[in-house]
């Protein structure tokens, strides 16, 4: 297990919601001298707007201690140096229908990718072997892979509709290798994953992101994360301090990651503060070898040396101290799943399934909405089939209990205790049981449209999940052990005469 944290500062070269866009350089530059005092290495991603302007490669190259990279918005010079038109309002625009490399058909989308990499490798002598943005589909992703090659790519955090972009159901932290056909999913199988391993960028709270608008999904879902910008978030001391504590404490399996930094657009003034805190707490962590402070590229070379496939993780958080409640989150190559454990009770929160055969809406055509949505296949979704009173989740029914841990239960498996109740997450399974002969679990929903639920039988549950573009995928959640069935407040899932639940992801 190794813990990891990244220095991840990306720069625009313009930026037209400001009326002077003449800070963008001095912010890169402040950044950089910051890293410097510390003595900290960095990864530097540059979007093609400030990759063409002298000034930005000058100063990467001034004798900075950093790697260099791409990030990889779409923006006017990029699109007419590659021949092609540009329909959006300004130089970069954050309209996802032009700003994504989605928003393009697959042939516009590799002379993008073709132009980037090429001016990065007139400038700087060499390809790139790192990129990033907050969202990348996976025909792009597999044709840089096969054309360039890369050491990692990063991505934004889960999130519901911030900015108009939504990645929902993926890996909550840290790295992973993404499916051909979709990816936010992991591969299942070495033949159907892409290379390049990717990374989820801005540390969200592993308790609080997840909810932030529960009950009422709005397009614009709240923050919460280490970006130092955010008050509630990575600009407050007490937040970093459990940030710190819960990321980097015993609650991963395989790796534990962060992504410090913050893009040039946000200003020095709004950054300098919550920045220079973090890093003065990441010092002694790093100095006393609790974590180990790399690029991007470093992260990605040491990912692929260790795991040929997407290695089962895991992230724990705590928050006794000021709400009483904890968290297990547990993800492998085949399901994800969240614990949540609030006001004596726990429940599985989020429940999503990953399979090679579920493509991403803008795999081969390009996207024409205002927003842009890549998902996996939910099973539970806490916070978009809550609505009003309704609480959506999975919730064992065995009495109320104040005891509530986690620890490791073998190599590649996690186990959460509430009171009499177990659930134990392997990399194929998760098993729920409780000795009390009234237990069952029931599974609350609202009557909300995004509802996959088609048919309950015995052991099976069929669904069909529906995206933004109302593209349909049918899946189907199987039992080893315990029975579904139907019931007038949603589904209730019985277990077997030994107590036992066991839900079969291979």
């Amino acid at each position: 297990m190794k813990n990891i944290a990244n220095i991840i500062n990306f720069a625009r070269g313009c930026e037209p919601r400001a009326e002077d866009d003449s800070y963008l350089y001095p912010t890169l530059k402040a950044e950089l001298d910051l890293c410097r005092q510390y003595g900290f290495r960095s990864t530097v991603l540059l979007q093609y707007d400030a990759l063409v302007k002298a000034e930005y490669p000058a100063l990467v190259k001034s004798g900075y201690d950093v790697e260099v990279g791409l990030w990889l918005e779409v923006v006017q010079p990029l699109v007419e140096d590659a021949g092609m038109v540009w329909h959006g309002r300004f130089p970069w625009d954050w309209d996802i229908r032009v700003n994504f490399l989605s928003a393009y058909e697959p042939a516009e989308r590799d002379k993008l990718i073709d132009k980037a990499f090429r001016t990065f490798k007139e400038t700087f002598g060499y390809y790139p072997k790192v990129a990033g943005c907050w969202s990348i589909d996976a025909y792009s992703l597999a044709y840089i892979e096969k054309r360039y090659g890369l050491s990692a790519f990063c991505i934004c955090k889960d999130q519901y509709g911030t900015d108009g972009i939504t990645v929902w159901g993926g890996y909550y932290t840290g790295g992973y290798y993404p499916g051909r056909n979709n990816a936010i999913m992991p591969a299942r199988t070495k033949e159907n994953q892409i290379g390049i391993p990717l990374f989820r960028m801005l540390g969200p709270d592993i308790i609080d992101q997840y909810d932030l608008g529960l009950g009422s999904p709005l397009e614009n879902q709240s923050v919460c994360s280490l970006e130092p910008v955010y008050k509630d978030g990575g600009g407050n001391p007490e937040w970093v301090d459990r940030f710190l504590r819960d990321t980097y404490g015993a609650g991963a399996l395989s790796h534990a990651y962060a992504q410090f930094g913050q893009e040039n657009s946000f200003d020095w003034k709004n950054i300098e503060a919550g920045l220079s805190m973090q890093l003065r707490k990441l010092q002694p962590l790093v100095n006393a070898g609790k974590v180990t402070l790399q690029t991007l590229g470093e992260s990605g070379e040491w990912f692929k040396s260790a795991y040929a496939l997407t290695p089962p993780n895991s992230a724990v958080a705590d928050d006794m101290q000021r709400t009483a409640r904890k968290t297990l989150w547990y993800y492998s190559r085949y399901y994800r799943v969240n614990i949540l454990f609030e006001n004596n009770r726990a429940w599985i929160r989020d429940l999503q399934l990953y399979t090679d055969d579920y493509a991403e809406p803008y795999l081969h055509k390009k996207n024409t909405d205002t927003r842009c949505g890549t998902f996996a296949l939910p099973v539970m979704d806490g916070f978009r089939f809550s609505e009003g009173s309704v609480r959506a989740g999975i919730y064992p029914h065995a009495g109320d209990s104040p005891r509530f841990s986690v620890a490791q239960a073998a190599k590649n498996a996690m186990r959460a205790l509430w009171g009499s109740v177990t659930f134990t997450a392997d990399e194929r399974a998760l098993t729920v049981q409780c000795p009390d002969r009234r237990f069952y679990l029931s599974m609350r929903y609202a009557q909300v449209p995004t509802l996959p639920y088609d048919n309950v039988e015995h052991t099976v549950l069929r669904c069909t999940f529906r995206d933004f573009t109302d593209q349909a995928f049918s899946y189907t959640l199987r039992l080893s052990a315990g029975f579904f069935e139907k019931a007038a407040d949603g589904i209730r899932i019985y277990p077997d005469e030994s107590g036992k639940i066991t839900f079969c992801f291979a």
